[in-house]
């Protein structure tokens, strides 16, 4: 008899990419408890782990991704949480270069500008998506796959080269792109919209994303935190706090670029001093920033 084991994040981070992927192909929002029992069941059984059906609901249940509702039907809790699992399937695919996989995944609809995005955070340190890429446009046209690998291609060079309005036709060097420049973008769009000097309304998003970053719901903190910096460009905290939820996330070097852009508006903000210390900490693999560090 086997021995019962626990669920762990490896696992649990497969299933949330192959759910993002199984709504992505039907063009749905949610799938069935029933379908998310079957794609969990299979996956403990590639990897090899025995653990009993209360374990699995228990996570499904229980994860802050997920909404479950009485027709048992699973939701992603934020829209952006299928964005980033779908596009993590699709990086490690592109990484491994798993030719054969990766049609797989070319072969549906046109992905989304948010999946794009965060497909393009996922590249930042590897530059290993276009390749792949390149070498399907090169090979003979196919419907659907084609099509997207061309319209990836163009959209995360985009992304690369800090949003541009115009779409690239060849790879471009990125070396001294700075991702804090399509965030700053993004951010100048939502002041047009908002009253800039709404300060309370600004603290009152900053709150909100502090509460969830204390309750460890670093995904969930992105866009109050995002809001505060658009509404009051002088909230720095908010800017510490986004480095520690993408150091949370690991993303260790938009973390990094999140500190700079703080140094660079106030060169001696003790705290970003100190965020940075740890992360070059964390990049010689001696310490990690903690959950204290919040601003």
């Amino acid at each position: 008899m086997k021995k019962i084991q626990p669920i762990g994040n490896k696992i649990k981070s497969l299933l949330f990419m192959e759910v993002s992927w199984q709504m992505w192909k039907t063009n749905k929002t949610y799938l069935p408890k029933k379908t998310m029992m079957t794609i969990f069941n299979r996956l403990c059984t590639a990897k090899g782990i025995s653990c009993n059906n209360m374990d699995k609901e228990r996570v499904i249940n229980n994860s802050k991704c997920y909404r479950v509702d009485t027709g048992d039907k699973v939701y992603f809790a934020r829209s952006f949480f299928m964005a980033y699992f779908l596009a993590k399937r699709l990086y490690l695919t592109l990484r491994k270069a798993k030719m054969k996989s990766l049609y797989k995944l070319l072969n549906t609809r046109y992905y989304d500008n948010e999946t794009l995005y965060f497909l393009s955070i996922l590249d930042q340190d590897t530059h290993c998506i276009h390749a792949p890429l390149q070498t399907i446009l090169k090979n003979e046209y196919i419907e659907n796959v084609t099509e997207n690998a061309l319209h990836i291609f163009c959209t995360t060079s985009q992304f690369k080269q800090g949003f541009q309005a115009q779409h690239t036709e060849s790879a471009l060097s990125f070396n001294h792109f700075n991702l804090t420049q399509h965030l700053d973008f993004s951010l100048e769009v939502k002041n047009n919209t908002f009253h800039q000097n709404d300060s309370n309304h600004a603290k009152s998003f900053f709150d909100e994303g502090l509460q969830l970053l204390k309750e460890n719901r670093d995904f969930e903190a992105l866009e109050p935190f995002f809001a505060a910096k658009a509404l009051d460009p002088n909230c720095i905290k908010a800017a510490n706090n986004l480095a520690i939820v993408f150091k949370n996330l690991g993303c260790i070097s938009i973390a990094r670029q999140m500190v700079q852009r703080v140094l660079t508006e106030e060169p001696e903000n003790y705290r970003a001093k100190q965020h940075l210390k740890y992360l070059d900490m964390i990049d010689n693999q001696t310490k990690q920033l903690t959950d204290g560090n919040i601003t």
